[in-house]
């Protein structure tokens, strides 16, 4: 499997979703949110990162890329092996195996949630239910009356 592979892959999720791909990322912009898909090469091997995130439309960027962001990931461990394994090209999994298991933890952890959000009040129950604050840019935190935990 190579990178025009994925995004093609990538494509076959979001596109439908209403998102338009701009090179590597993926957007899909709201009244009030703009959510975007981001494909993250490593710059040490043939591996990939997937993030994504919210803008909100009535506050500035300020140099951020998103206001709210966040990354394919998992905390439980072997799930997260799992995704840093699939997203190594280098690693030697059948493609189908490969897309058939990304596709599943990409739809049940981004796609889930990316569907729901279209207000603020949405980011805001995203930003309650988060474990740490830290990555969010103050002036967000300030704007929704959070603090850092």
């Amino acid at each position: 499997m190579n990178k025009k592979d994925l995004v093609k892959f990538l494509d076959e999720i979001f596109l439908p979703l209403d998102f338009k791909r701009k090179g590597n990322n993926w957007v899909s912009n709201g009244n009030i949110i703009n959510k975007i898909v981001n494909l993250q090469k490593s710059q040490y091997s043939n591996s990939y990162y997937i993030n994504y995130g919210y803008v909100l439309n009535s506050l500035p960027l300020d140099n951020f890329t998103y206001h709210v962001d966040n990354r394919l990931a998992s905390k439980d461990k072997s799930e997260q092996e799992l995704i840093t394994d699939l997203l190594n090209l280098e690693n030697d999994i059948d493609s189908e195996k490969r897309l058939v298991l990304l596709g599943n933890i990409i739809n049940s952890k981004i796609v889930e949630e990316i569907k729901f959000i279209s207000k603020e009040e949405d980011i805001l129950r995203i930003l309650k239910a988060r474990e740490h604050l830290y990555t969010i840019p103050p002036f967000v935190l300030k704007y929704f009356d959070l603090r850092v935990k």
